[in-house]
C-alpha cells in the first residue's frame, strides 16, 4: 500500500509539472469524484489519495492521464515515413516482445515505468493503440537535461562577473509509428537552443534496436507549407497567420509578420501580395516557413500554434496541448502535405 501511495505521489508531482490543475479536476469530475481543489497538495490529499484507498480510481488511470498531456506539444516533431509492408513488420507484437526481452525491458509490455528524472536516458513505456482507422506503436523515453540559465551579475575588483545556475528538468520523447509507415519523432523542446540534430539523433540511436535507422527516410514538409500559404483566402476559418517566409535560391529572404500577436496577415492583402509577387515572379522561390495557429473549431478544443520551421521535416508545438488536438493539428498537416494536381 505504501508503495502504492509514493507512486500516487509521483504521478501527480509529473502532473503537476506538465499540465493544468484544471485538466486534473476534469479527469476527476469525468469519473463522478468530488473535483473542487484550491492547490495541488489539496486535490492529492483530498481527492486523489482518498479515491485511490476507495478503488475509485487507480494509477493506471492516473499513469494513462499522465500519457496523455506529457506526449503532446512542447515538442519539436521530426516525420519520416517507410513502406506500409515494412512498418507492419517493425510493429509486429512477437518482435518487439523478443527485443524488449532481449535488453530486459519486458516489464513495459505490463505496465510503463514512472520515472522523474533518471540518471541516464530510459525507455520507459512501449504499447500499441487503435484510434479509428489508425493503428500504431508508441515509444516513450524520460531523459534528465541540465542547462543554465542566467542569474544576474556581480562586480568584484571592477570586473563584472555573469552568473548562471544550473537546471534539471524531465524530458519526454516519442517516437509513434504508424501502421502506414509514418513515423513521428517528437523530442521535447529545448530550454536554450533551437537546434535538435544532435538530439533527434541520439534519441534515434537510442531506439535503433526496435526502429532500424536506415528503414525510414525524411518526409518533407514543403508542399504543406507552400498549399497553405497559396491557400490561405480559403483557409480564413482554418487557420490565422502571424508570419511567413519566402526564400529564393540564392537564399534571399523575405519575410511578412503582423504587428500584434493575436493578428491575421490574411487581413492585410498588400503584405500577403507582396510576398506572392516573389513566389510568382521567380520560380525558384518557395515558403520556407510559417508560423501560424490552426482556429478553434468543433474537432478543436483551442486555438493551437505551429511552426513550420527549422528541418523540411519538421514542425513545432510550442505549447502543450491535448493529444486530440495534437492529432488534429498532425492530421491536417499531413492533408495539405498531398501534392494537388
Amino acid at each position: 500500500m505504501t508503495n502504492n501511495i509514493q507512486e500516487s505521489k509521483l504521478i501527480v508531482e509529473l502532473l503537476r509539472q506538465t499540465t493544468s490543475l484544471q485538466i486534473v479536476k476534469d479527469f476527476l469530475k469525468s469519473k463522478d469524484l468530488s473535483f473542487s481543489s484550491s492547490s495541488w497538495e489539496e486535490i492529492l490529499d483530498k481527492r486523489i489519495l482518498p479515491a485511490i484507498a476507495e478503488n475509485r480510481i487507480t494509477n493506471d488511470e492516473l499513469i494513462a492521464l499522465l500519457q496523455s498531456v506529457e506526449e503532446c506539444g512542447h515538442q519539436h516533431v521530426f516525420l519520416y515515413t517507410c513502406p506500409k509492408e515494412k512498418a507492419i513488420e517493425l510493429m509486429d507484437r512477437s518482435r518487439i516482445v523478443s527485443i524488449l526481452k532481449s535488453i530486459k525491458l519486458e516489464d513495459l509490455l505490463t505496465k510503463p515505468r514512472v520515472l522523474d528524472q533518471p540518471a541516464n536516458p530510459q525507455i520507459v513505456d512501449v504499447r500499441w493503440q487503435s484510434e479509428s482507422v489508425d493503428y500504431n506503436m508508441t515509444i516513450k523515453e524520460v531523459e534528465l537535461r541540465k542547462f543554465q540559465t542566467f542569474l544576474g551579475t556581480e562586480q568584484h575588483d571592477n570586473k563584472i562577473h555573469k552568473i548562471y545556475g544550473l537546471q534539471e528538468e524531465r524530458a519526454v520523447n516519442v517516437a509513434k509509428l504508424h501502421r502506414d509507415g509514418l513515423l513521428e519523432i517528437r523530442i521535447a523542446s529545448l530550454a536554450n537552443s533551437t537546434k535538435y540534430e544532435a538530439d533527434v539523433r541520439r534519441f534515434r540511436n537510442h531506439l535503433s534496436a526496435i526502429l532500424p535507422l536506415n528503414e525510414f527516410k525524411e518526409l518533407s514538409l514543403s508542399t504543406v507549407k507552400q498549399r497553405l500559404w497559396n491557400e490561405r483566402s480559403s483557409l480564413r476559418d482554418l487557420i490565422r497567420y502571424s508570419d511567413t517566409t519566402i526564400r529564393d535560391e540564392a537564399g534571399n529572404i523575405l519575410k511578412a509578420a503582423t504587428g500584434a500577436d493575436d493578428a491575421d496577415l490574411n487581413t492585410s492583402t498588400i503584405v500577403g501580395e507582396s510576398l506572392d509577387h516573389l513566389l510568382e515572379k521567380d520560380e525558384s522561390s518557395y515558403c520556407a516557413g510559417a508560423n501560424l495557429w490552426f482556429k478553434r473549431n468543433n474537432q478543436l478544443t483551442s486555438d493551437t500554434h505551429a511552426l513550420l520551421n527549422g528541418e523540411l521535416n519538421e514542425f513545432a508545438l510550442p505549447a502543450n496541448c491535448t493529444e486530440k488536438d495534437y492529432n488534429y493539428v498532425l492530421t491536417q498537416l499531413r492533408l495539405f502535405n498531398k501534392r494537388v494536381s
